[in-house]
């Protein structure tokens, strides 16, 4: 997808919110996989998020605690695809865990899923392929 429309679309899910506060506007497209890894411009790998940059709002947050982003699922790692990775975010159900696909929609992550989920992406970084 090309960053204009994937811009858009973000927006529309967004509702001009940050995705991760909920308390401010969202101005930056922040992606979950860097695209130097690989990361693409697919809505399951953005949030949209407050601040400027990487130094400060919920963008810096992101960049300057990159353990608290992985736990939360702001960041991925390599090799793990977004799309399989929920991410813990400020929505209309309130701060939860949810699925990002890629027409644009969220959805809630059931616990039995966040539970294997998470199972299976340690096992994967545990064998080295992160």
């Amino acid at each position: 997808m090309k960053a204009g429309l994937a811009r858009k679309k973000l927006l529309a899910r967004s509702g001009g919110r940050c995705e991760v506060c909920g308390l401010r506007p969202a101005r930056e497209a922040q992606h979950r996989k860097n695209r130097s890894q690989g990361g693409t411009w697919d809505l399951s790998n953005l949030l949209h998020v407050c601040g400027h940059g990487n130094t400060d709002g919920c963008h810096g947050l992101i960049h300057q605690h990159p353990e608290t982003a992985y736990a939360n699922g702001w960041s991925v790692r390599q090799p793990r695809n977004p799309a399989e990775m929920p991410a813990w975010l400020t929505t209309e159900h309130g701060r939860i865990y949810v699925w990002l696909h890629d027409d644009g929609t969220a959805s809630p992550v059931e616990l039995p899923d966040l539970v294997y989920g998470a199972l299976k992406a340690e096992r994967i970084y545990e064998r080295g392929a992160a």
